[in-house]
């Protein structure tokens, strides 16, 4: 097999979900259709859980330099059309991060390498077959088609491409994340 979990899409959900699985010693393949890390952001920063997430994981300091600023408590934020207020309180629960989206997914991509993904940027999904050990997805790549495979694939939402899911070969632990 090439990889023990193909993703499609190297979004920012994509490459969270490489670096979760690299944590856990699972050898993660990301195909993205884009040939380069976009530059137009569709975000311009992010709050509440992601903000957690990426303390416990310890790249919260990682954030906050590509950001160049600092974490701060968000002053209101929307909720079901309605926007809370949060000035008046001596420690509002919501924090915010200014970063961009390309930035972040840059961060992303770096940590996802740095614990074993492969990244295969220009490769677009155009189907995906299973049987009862592989899943093998029909990639078009900058130069040929190629047909890498894993033990199961996952399509973070939003990334359009078809995708299927099998039961792992082996058992995937991880460390759990604080409530």
């Amino acid at each position: 097999m090439d990889a023990d979990v193909v993703i499609v899409g190297a979004g920012p959900v994509g490459l969270m979900l490489a670096g979760e699985l690299g944590l856990a010693g699972v050898r993660p393949l990301i195909l993205e259709r884009q040939p380069r890390l976009r530059e137009t952001p569709k975000a311009s920063g992010f709050n509440g859980q992601v903000v957690d997430l990426l303390r416990y994981r310890g790249l919260l300091d990682r954030v906050e330099a590509a950001s160049g600023r600092p974490v701060v408590p968000a002053p209101g934020a929307p909720f079901g059309g309605v926007h809370l207020d949060f000035s008046h309180l001596a420690d509002p629960p919501v924090r915010v991060v200014h970063l961009p989206q390309p930035r972040l997914e840059r961060l992303l991509s770096e940590r996802a390498s740095e614990l074993g993904a492969g990244i295969r940027r220009g490769h677009e999904v155009a189907g995906v077959s299973q049987d009862d050990a592989t899943v093998t997805a029909d990639v078009r790549g900058p130069s040929s088609s190629t047909s890498p495979t894993a033990g199961i694939s996952a399509r973070p939402p939003g990334t359009g491409s078809p995708a299927s899911t099998s039961t792992p070969p082996t058992p995937i632990t991880g460390q759990p994340m604080p409530c």
